[in-house]
């Protein structure tokens, strides 16, 4: 059945995907994770999420084609019936993609080994990707099996490395191993060493920063998609507003800065 299981150490939720012999993802690790998001999202002690697999040299393979398979039986018996399609857009795979992508908190996927398909997926979902040693690949290869992404791989790696990219990368099933992924801005960094202590250590910078500050950042970036500039910078300066007036650990923050002596440390 293969399990979703959560962590939580010190203010960060580590979510790890397990499902042996080859690390497929399924309907039941759908649903485990949507309770898990559900949990998180409304933990104000969790102040950042990881995501990583649980096997050796898998984050999650690929959604499993098995059951692809037995929803293509299932469309076939519903028009054979007289019955409409249901809308595949409303799945709850894409639903639980959407609460990564529209999390309020800070979501980094710690890639450490295959990441194909749903699993490329879920990491386009997450602020930052990082990539560890291996041999294994990551990308949208959907297409080698004769389909194209179903939960929004088209489109959110088009708005992470551009159409023109995605469009060869999608059509052609292109996969890149973890240093070709940094390479080409699939994923953010290649981690040489221990990607999961990589990734808890980035983690570890928001446990100190206004969580107020760092989801109207994510709200501002990700609902810039689509509109004008003008518009994008009229959200960011009223969230600006709403931060600086409501949020006392923001104006702290500031106050330590002055005090400070203005010193800033290089991320």
């Amino acid at each position: 059945m293969g399990k979703t299981e959560c962590k939580i150490d010190n203010g960060i939720a580590t979510i790890t995907f397990t499902n042996p012999p080859l690390g497929f993802f399924t309907s039941d690790m759908v649903a485990q994770l949507g309770v898990i998001m559900n949990e998180i999202e409304d933990d104000p002690k969790i102040r950042a999420i990881i995501f990583t697999g649980g096997l050796p040299e898998v984050f999650i393979r690929h959604f499993s084609v098995e059951e692809i398979i037995g929803m293509a039986d299932a469309l076939k018996k519903r028009r054979a019936a007289g019955q409409p399609d249901p809308r595949f857009a409303r799945t709850a795979l894409r639903r639980v993609w959407e609460q990564i992508d529209n999390c309020r908190k800070p979501t980094i996927a710690a890639i450490n080994g295959f990441c194909g398909g749903g699993g490329c997926e879920l990491t386009l979902c997450c602020d930052i990707r990082l990539a560890g040693p291996g041999k294994y690949t990551i990308g949208q290869m959907e297409i080698l099996v004769g389909l194209l992404p179903g939960a929004g791989g088209t489109t959110r790696l088009a708005r992470a490395v551009g159409t023109g990219k995605a469009l060869e990368w999608v059509l052609r099933g292109r996969t890149f191993y973890p240093e070709e992924a940094a390479a080409e801005g699939l994923v953010h960094h290649y981690v040489a060493g221990d990607v999961l202590a990589e990734a808890r250590k980035i983690a570890g910078e928001f446990l100190d920063k206004p969580p107020a500050a760092l989801a109207f950042i994510k709200q501002v970036m990700r609902s810039s998609y689509g509109k004008s500039i003008a518009d994008g910078v009229d959200e960011e300066g009223d969230l600006f507003a709403n931060l600086i007036a409501q949020d006392e650990r923001t104006l702290q923050m500031m106050r330590d800065y002055v005090a400070g002596g203005h010193k800033l440390t290089k991320i």
